[in-house]
């Protein structure tokens, strides 16, 4: 078995940041649309900082919003 690639990494934690997300919208807390909106104002923030992770939390906010339809 070979170690998992960053772009292996990246897409499993966008998977999970999916799952948290329907947790969220199933407890009533956020809507899908609404975590994803929130994690975009986050990864523009972290932008300022780190705009390499900005990218990877940019994706995932993506990943979010296109789930919203199923």
């Amino acid at each position: 078995m070979t170690a998992p690639s960053i772009d292996d990494l990246v897409g499993a934690q966008g998977k999970f940041a999916v799952f948290v997300a329907s947790l969220f919208q199933r407890a009533g807390v956020a809507s899908m649309p609404e975590s994803a909106e929130l994690l975009q104002v986050f990864a523009e923030t972290v932008a300022e900082t780190d705009p390499e992770e900005a990218v990877i939390l940019k994706g995932w906010a993506a990943t979010i919003r296109g789930t919203e339809a199923d």
